[in-house]
């Protein structure tokens, strides 16, 4: 487990709660929370007395570098007297953005767990690909159990069991990343023959309309972040 995905039992937690209610509808929710909670950490987070007067600046600046006649050479300093005012503006800003994004940031890595693929239906086999290519074998003994792959050498000889804790596509030998994002599915081993193993897992579906990239997870919690988002900003006047 990752910094990043320290909340996911909370995240766990909240979900059952709504356990009776249509994943697009939890998903829509969990998209309306994300904007409110980042929202609410940037309003908190930045100077927003500071962030409206610097967009007064910046507009002061800009309008005087459109009223000036003159030749290039001497509109120097009105280009620099802007390019200053954008930067202290974007620093105002990125950090507090940065920061109340982390949240998020966690949420999604939840998310792309819990809401992005499933096992296999019974009796079916996924692809499986390999690095270096191996001959890999799907085993789903047990409904009860997680699956796990056998991985053979060149000589047809089992070189690796790999049990698989949570539907993920892709795993692979630990990096220094997963101090910060860890994979639910756990890791291959570090002295390993295998580098990664991708596996062709069915993607869940939300939505029953539309394209067939457009029925994940992404679109029921994107949109309704994203419109919550540009309604808090508008309504609390967040610069």
């Amino acid at each position: 487990m990752g910094f990043f995905d320290l909340p996911a039992p909370l995240f766990d937690r909240l979900d059952s709660l709504g356990g009776v209610l249509p994943p697009a509808v939890r998903l829509m929710f969990w998209g309306m929370l994300g904007a409110i909670v980042s929202m609410a950490l940037y309003r908190w987070l930045s100077p927003q007395e500071r962030i409206s007067r610097g967009k007064a600046e910046l507009a002061e600046a800009r309008q005087r570098l459109d009223a000036h006649e003159g030749e290039f050479a001497a509109a120097g300093p009105l280009v620099r007297g802007m390019l200053r005012a954008a930067v202290v503006q974007v620093g105002r800003v990125a950090g507090p953005a940065i920061l109340a994004s982390l949240p998020l940031l966690s949420l999604l890595a939840w998310m792309s767990t819990r809401y992005g693929h499933a096992w296999p239906p019974s009796g079916s086999t996924p692809a499986i690909q390999t690095v270096p290519p191996l001959p890999a074998t799907w085993v789903a003994e047990d409904e009860a159990l997680n699956p796990h792959i056998l991985i053979a050498g060149n000589d047809r000889r089992v070189i690796a069991d790999v049990p698989l804790e949570a539907p993920v596509p892709v795993i692979h030998k630990r990096q220094w990343w997963n101090a910060l994002l860890g994979n639910p599915a756990g890791y291959l081993p570090a002295q390993g023959a295998v580098e990664r193993i991708r596996i062709d897992l069915p993607v869940r579906q939300y939505l029953h309309f539309g394209p067939g990239w457009a029925r994940g997870w992404e679109l029921a919690f994107f949109v309704p972040l994203l419109l919550v988002s540009i309604a808090i900003k508008v309504l609390a006047g967040i610069e």
